[in-house]
């Protein structure tokens, strides 16, 4: 059987494949962030019809990602450095700290323990302009507030970025 011209092309463009090393090095996570802000960037920016459910899914993603680089930089220790409380210590802050709370909202339906942060989309606008979410946070002791979620996630990229910076990374 003739093969076409297109077929005959196909066959001689170059395999690239790439290798992932053990252990996985906390640079990877970071490189997840960062496409993750790029994909909320997206969502605020696109003119393209989207369902609430998709930017939900993209701001909560964003922040599970975010959170999740903490675990990483404690875990990759013989090439940060850094121990987990030194990490830990960054993640009670602002902007951080509601990361946090939005990942583990997201992830656990309900918060418990001593007067938790528990933070949530609370509200999605989707528009011929794209599309915006606001966080909504509170915990039981009374303290609340809200932040624009992209507003928030370029606060936590920096805050990441001068801890990176900082330490040498």
């Amino acid at each position: 059987m003739a093969q076409t011209a297109e077929a005959r092309a196909e066959a001689l463009r170059p395999t690239i494949a790439i290798g992932y090393n053990e252990p996985r090095p906390w640079q990877q996570k970071w490189q997840d962030v960062l496409h993750a802000l790029e994909q909320l960037e997206r969502a605020y920016a696109t003119e393209e019809g989207q369902g609430n459910e998709d930017v939900r899914r993209v701001v909560e993603d964003f922040y599970k990602t975010c959170r999740e680089l903490a675990d990483w930089l404690w875990a990759d220790e013989q090439n940060t450095g850094l121990d987990e409380s030194i990490v830990r210590m960054l993640m009670r802050d602002d902007p951080l700290r509601l990361a946090d709370a939005m990942a583990q909202t997201t992830k656990h339906h309900t918060r418990w323990g001593n007067d938790p942060i528990t933070a949530r989309v609370s509200e999605i606008r989707v528009g011929p302009d794209g599309a915006r979410a606001k966080i909504s946070w509170y915990r039981a002791s009374g303290e609340s507030g809200s932040e624009d979620a992209l507003d928030l996630a370029r606060r936590c990229v920096g805050a990441w970025q001068n801890f990176i910076a900082q330490n040498g990374l």
